[in-house]
């Protein structure tokens, strides 16, 4: 009985080997070996006439943090995350709230909800360009109706374009929040309501001191993954104003690309991308302490 035993053992940890192996293989490929190399690259600069790779060693680190544009794409991006993550968060818990009533005709409404988040970041840029054009886009003639005659020039007017960019994330990725908040709600025991509603509680008092505790995880959960997509956001300034006009929409994620692929400075660009990681593991590190969240067993 003993032999049999250790040959299965030994079987299992064969078979676990083999299934992990390809998985191991997959990981150091493409996700180690680039961030390693990247990581080297950023202690370089490719010479374009000369062909070849100079050693700056932290010389790019010190050029970014003494350039402008990299601290004005932090603030831009600063704005971007906390005024649409707040914005998303407030209107997909209250959205999963409200269609958590299980509202005659709600099933359709919601999956034309959920519609934009579906869509490519890029093509989203494209569409709301073309709908914030001032001659003949749809928004500014919509807006016309209401007795707005002469709208702001959303995307060539820098005290708007930021917060045009911000609107349409928040159009896109509010859905989000939605639906990882409603899935959690859906899961929520039936009887704890019905007890709080039989005890007189107001449907307001249930929100506060029943939903919003039991559906805290998923929000924080769903808040955290948004927020290091947004943080991260290049496809959607890329698709609608392409970090302009100026530098009114330039993130950190649309600076690192920039200068890697438009000014092939490759070291600077890797330099930017890695200091990127060090603020973003920093900065969520710190929120995930100072939030509390509920765990439900």
């Amino acid at each position: 009985m003993i032999k049999i035993s250790n040959s299965k053992n030994f079987l299992l940890r064969h078979e676990t080997k083999t299934l992990i192996g390809p998985a191991i293989v997959y990981l150091g490929l493409f996700s180690v070996f680039p961030l390693l190399y990247s990581l080297g690259i950023s202690f370089y600069e490719f010479d374009r006439v000369a062909g070849k790779w100079n050693f700056l060693g932290l010389g790019n680190y010190k050029e970014i943090l003494s350039d402008k544009v990299f601290w004005s794409s932090i603030l831009v991006t600063g704005i971007m995350v906390g005024v649409a993550l707040i914005v998303e968060v407030v209107a997909g818990v209250s959205l999963a709230i409200f269609f958590g009533q299980k509202l005659k005709g709600s099933k359709f409404v919601r999956a034309i909800l959920i519609t934009p988040m579906i869509l490519n970041p890029v093509v989203v840029g494209l569409m709301w360009r073309a709908l914030l054009n001032p001659q003949w886009g749809l928004f500014n003639w919509f807006i016309g109706l209401i007795g707005i005659d002469s709208p702001p020039i959303w995307l060539a007017d820098p005290k708007w374009t930021l917060w045009t960019l911000i609107f349409v994330d928040i159009w896109q990725w509010t859905p989000f929040i939605f639906v990882v908040v409603f899935a959690r709600y859906q899961a929520l025991p039936t009887d704890v309501f019905e007890s709080a509603r039989v005890d007189g509680a107001s449907p307001l008092k249930i929100i506060r001191y029943i939903t919003l505790p039991l559906v805290s995880s998923a929000v924080v959960f769903a808040a955290i993954f948004r927020g290091i997509d947004s943080f991260r956001t290049f496809d959607l300034v890329y698709g609608l104003t392409f970090g302009g006009p100026g530098r009114s929409t330039t993130t950190l994620s649309f600076y690192s690309f920039e200068n890697g692929f438009v000014y092939y400075r490759y070291g600077f660009a890797s330099a930017l991308s890695y200091i990127m990681v060090i603020m973003a593991t920093i900065g969520f590190s710190v929120l995930l302490k100072w939030i509390p969240v509920r765990r439900n067993h």
